[in-house]
């Protein structure tokens, strides 16, 4: 089936890009050529009433489509101070020590992803985890997918850019490269030649050097990061028909203006942020959530998420709610089963959230299109680029979340003093009323106009951590660790930094949030003992907040170590129960380039070790340190 009309304009003619003022107007030859061709977990008691406030979000707008899971792990999350749960499967055979990873930021209670014996139920091993003293809450790994409908090709213009009046903002702005939007998704065609001039580049990051010169935990994070195969590069999969997802959504963000190629997207200037965390099986709840924190401590002012799926999982909902927090925009599509309400996790009522349907080009919500959503923007045979060089026509609310993604980008770039409540309101209160949505059809100029009266600006400076603690034993300098800087609310608020002690070395003393700054200490003319000083960051109005900054000199141990069943004895060496949940904490405090070497291989990076010591015996693990020096550690498992 072909659609024979199109949204008509103003001027009366049927070509949308003939409307556009012949200032802003992208020439694109392609335009002139035919183309070529998851069940709700288990209730249980509340343990917090941030839990209860999570759980409300989800309950507020339940999806019917059932649960995918994973069959490896699970998702545990500590409280404050907790230990791992002890181990439950078979001690006889498998590594001495289970590393259990941590996917929380570290600013956040331990989120421990635990493996489960093959044949387990995802679901009761959850609840049965969930029962353990100092877990706040467990659940399976939830699985979602993207939204694209079939691909049914439709129209050879850029429909879309029209329908939500994009040309009438393109007046005012057509983006700006300082505006991060970051694309959580199957990958990005990152030199495709009408993306690679608007990706995100890390500029703290030199990239092809094997270090992690940002200190974020992550080498080489130059353009993103590739959270499937846990690597620097995040282009789609090397294989496989459907693997462009992310690359078209991309397109319709920030496919690049006016340069004689291809199409244009809502912004021609715009930094795409591209996040893989969708693989050939879908996305894990894990892995998506490590996106979005990494998009909100890297500075994206919007993640686009254009996947979702049956199951209500916790741990993605503390991580869009955490983004919120950092003044981060979560746009979401609607899904594509043409159901009464939003699939999750566009349902979620959270205030930086904004769920979006799908139209057609004739103005209404598409067939396939979930109802219920805030918004709604086109997504029926949408043009954007895909492989390398080449461009194809989707359907479906994956294609309509990012028109929305790609007008708050623009707002931003007309306004970077403005909030995140600012530019959600501007959006929703601009939007032109149409049945099936809440608020109506996404508008860019209307939503610039609406942004235009607010007179609003960044609230007060916050920090991603409030106080630093290093270690330092004879002859050694701690690594830097690093803390993100924001403002409340989102926005652009400049600022700059100064130390009270001379011994505090910050390498960033002034720039504009958000951004990300590292702390080192010089220990080298200090005497042994605890020595305390801050780093104080002030706006321009004078306005300031404190880092509290401590270092210890002497001859500390290597480790902290805490857990029922396990100790440290007076030797320096481990001593844990056989099953027990243990956490070893490198005394050099949160930094960066610190790994631990387990017995068999297995290594773990970053400066806290949680794991399960299951099989009895005498062990060696090593602690070690991007300069080099390594600690042996004796590790008895009784």
């Amino acid at each position: 089936m072909r659609y024979e009309r199109i949204l008509p304009l103003p001027d009366g003619s049927g070509d949308p890009l003939r409307y556009t003022d012949a200032r802003f107007e992208p020439r694109d030859p392609l335009f002139d050529d035919d183309e070529l061709e998851l069940p709700t977990p288990p209730r249980r008691r509340r343990k917090s009433a941030a839990i209860a406030a999570i759980a409300a979000t989800i309950a507020c707008g339940g999806s019917d489509k059932p649960a995918i899971h994973a069959t490896d792990s699970i998702l545990v999350q500590l409280e404050p101070g907790a230990a791992p749960p002890a181990h439950e499967g078979d001690a006889s055979a498998g590594p001495p020590i289970v590393a259990l990873a941590s996917v929380a930021p570290h600013e956040e209670a331990p989120l421990l992803r635990v493996p489960i014996e093959p044949g387990t139920d995802p679901v009761a091993a959850a609840e049965e985890a969930s029962r353990h003293a100092g877990v706040a809450f467990a659940e399976p790994v939830y699985i979602y997918q993207p939204s694209k409908a079939p691909n049914d090709p439709r129209y050879k213009d850029l429909w879309g850019l029209a329908a939500i009046d994009a040309p009438g903002a393109w007046a005012r702005t057509t983006g700006e490269r300082a505006v991060a939007v970051a694309v959580v998704d199957d990958g990005v065609a990152l030199d495709h030649p009408d993306l690679k001039a608007n990706i995100w580049v890390n500029e703290q990051e030199l990239g092809g050097n094997g270090q992690d010169d940002d200190l974020d935990g992550y080498v080489d994070d130059v353009n993103g990061w590739n959270f499937v195969d846990d690597g620097a590069d995040p282009s789609p999969a090397a294989s496989g028909a459907e693997r462009w997802h992310g690359s078209h959504v991309s397109g319709t963000i920030g496919a690049t203006g006016d340069n004689r190629v291809g199409v244009v997207g809502v912004n021609w200037k715009v930094s795409l942020m591209a996040l893989r965390a969708i693989g050939p099986q879908g996305g894990r709840s894990d892995e998506l959530a490590k996106a979005i924190d990494f998009a909100a401590d890297h500075g994206a002012r919007i993640v686009n998420a254009s996947w979702g799926g049956g199951g209500a999982s916790q741990v993605l909902s503390k991580a869009i709610e955490r983004a919120g927090k950092k003044g981060v925009l979560f746009v979401a599509a609607a899904g594509n089963d043409a159901k009464a309400k939003p699939d999750f996790p566009a349902n979620l009522k959270l205030d930086n959230v904004l769920s979006v349907g799908a139209t057609t080009p004739e103005g209404l919500l598409a067939s396939f299109s979930d109802k219920g959503a805030l918004v709604a923007a086109p997504g029926v045979g949408i043009l954007s680029t895909t492989a390398p060089g080449q461009y194809e026509r989707y359907d479906g609310t994956s294609m309509a979340s990012p028109h929305v993604a790609g007008v708050a980008a623009l707002l931003w770039a007309a306004h970077p003093n403005a909030s995140l409540a600012d530019v959600r309101k501007a959006i929703l209160s601009s939007a032109i009323p149409m049945p099936g949505v809440e608020h109506g059809r996404v508008d860019a100029a209307r939503a610039l106009a609406a942004l235009d009266g607010t007179g609003g600006g960044p609230g007060a400076l916050e920090l991603s951590r409030e106080s630093l603690s290093f270690t330092a034993k004879a002859g050694r300098t701690p690594r830097a660790q690093t803390i993100s800087i924001r403002a409340e609310g989102g926005g652009a608020h400049k600022w700059t930094a100064e130390a009270d002690q001379k011994w505090i070395v910050v390498t960033q003393t002034r720039g504009e949030t958000p951004a990300r700054v590292s702390v080192k200490v010089d220990p080298a003319r200090l005497a042994a003992g605890k020595h305390d000083g801050k780093v104080t960051f002030k706006d321009e109005s004078g306005a300031g907040i404190s880092l509290a900054v401590a270092l210890q000199i002497g001859n500390a141990p290597e480790i902290v170590l805490f857990g029922e069943g396990c100790s440290l004895s007076e030797d320096g060496s481990v001593h844990a129960k056989a099953g027990a949940g243990c956490v070893l904490s490198a005394a050099d405090g949160e930094a960066a380039g610190v790994n631990w070497r387990l017995p068999g291989g297995a290594e773990v990076a970053g400066s806290r070790l949680y794991g399960q010591f299951v099989r009895r015996g005498e062990f060696q693990v090593l602690l070690g340190r991007d300069e080099g020096e390594t600690d042996a550690l004796q590790v008895v498992i009784e």
